[in-house]
């Protein structure tokens, strides 16, 4: 009896040493609220009202996100769930769910699973993605030599359906491979990736490869409080000669970022240029948010596009303009609720126009 206590005594000992060495780390979000929205063109009205959030939340009625992050040793493990879409027929969705270990003394890190999380993403705040967001495996070597760099590649899935069996050899596999590199020192920080093409997942047409940068300066900053001042990118169809916008087609994204943002508002301008087949746009947002109070900010934010491409509306100077009033109240960091209103123009020939009017009550949670 005595020996089998000291047996059940000595496994929960070790049960518990085994929980201790383990970290766990559970964060998230929910965003949602209560959107109404009014479209004004000749001869008809669409008004409609629904539980929904229109700030990066989802075309449904919100999202709601967790990540969770378990470290022991040199290994760890990453997950984040995430909904969008809340009718019985919609699946729950896994951003990403991914394994890592770091070898020889941190300077190599090898990530398997669903990834995300790439050291080489666009990083916001109008590109998201990432270039190597599929099943995969991911190197990243960080010598301790060059501190501040990270540079890599990855083995990944093909991102798009697969309609050639005949075309899965190593080759066409090894041809979705992406490359990336970054580095950050006390003065800017750099981004880039770069996907190559493989040719079994693209009908007809060949889809072609994807550049991702990101450049961001740190001298600003150190002069002035809140100062800073980047530029992202997202270029898509490198190499390809497909001319249908029906189907993928040459992309090009930039925006520039000048954003002063010191304890009493947050002033920001943000410049964008996309350019496809047969389009060409220039996007312009300029905003400015006062802190009355440490949990109450009052501002607007002013939006005016430009399409000099073959969509332009002849005879008229813009694309769109709207502008957007907003309040809101932080009771915590990432929590808040905001009352944001939009009235936005859109010409639809020299002498009609669309004119939409938006209203959302947003609710942020972060834990």
């Amino acid at each position: 009896m005595v020996k089998k206590l000291i047996m059940l005594v000595f496994a929960v000992s070790i049960f518990k040493i085994g929980i201790y060495a383990q970290t766990l780390e559970v964060s998230g979000e929910m965003k949602t609220g209560l959107f109404w929205e009014k479209v004004e063109t000749p001869g008809n009205v669409y008004e409609k009202a629904k539980i929904h959030n229109n700030d990066d939340a989802g075309q449904n009625e919100g999202r709601f996100r967790m990540n969770m992050h378990l470290t022991k040793d040199i290994i760890g493990m990453k997950v984040r769930f995430e909904q969008t879409a809340w009718s019985a027929t919609e699946p729950n969705k896994w951003m990403f769910a991914l394994a890592y270990a770091k070898f020889f003394d941190e300077q190599l890190r090898v990530v398997a699973g669903k990834l995300g999380e790439s050291p080489w993403s666009a990083g916001g705040p109008d590109i998201w993605q990432e270039l190597d967001n599929q099943l995969g495996v991911r190197t990243e070597i960080t010598p301790k030599a060059v501190p501040g760099l990270n540079v890599g590649f990855v083995l990944n899935n093909w991102n798009n359906s697969n309609y050639f069996p005949d075309k899965n050899t190593l080759t066409d596999i090894l041809m979705e491979s992406v490359f990336g590199i970054s580095y950050v020192n006390d003065y800017f920080l750099l981004r880039f990736s770069y996907r190559l093409d493989g040719e079994s997942d693209v009908y007809e047409v060949q889809e072609g490869m994807e550049m991702m940068y990101r450049l961001e300066e740190k001298i600003f900053r150190q002069k002035v409080d809140g100062l800073s001042l980047w530029v992202n990118g997202w270029w898509k169809g490198i190499g390809t000669e497909n001319e249908d916008p029906d189907r993928v087609t040459r992309i090009y994204i930039n925006w520039l970022y000048l954003q002063w943002a010191p304890q009493e508002f947050t002033a920001q301008l943000r410049v964008g240029y996309q350019k496809g087949v047969k389009f060409d746009e220039l996007k312009t947002r300029l905003s400015f948010y006062y802190n009355i109070l440490d949990w109450l900010s009052l501002g607007a934010a002013f939006n005016f596009q430009i399409n000099v491409g073959d969509e332009q509306v002849k005879d008229v100077p813009y694309k769109l303009w709207n502008v957007e009033p907003q309040i809101r109240m932080t009771f915590a960091p990432g929590t808040y609720v905001a009352l944001v209103y939009l009235f936005e123009n859109e010409p639809l020939s020299q002498n009609t126009n669309k004119q939409t009017q938006k209203l959302n009550l947003r609710t942020v949670f972060t834990f």
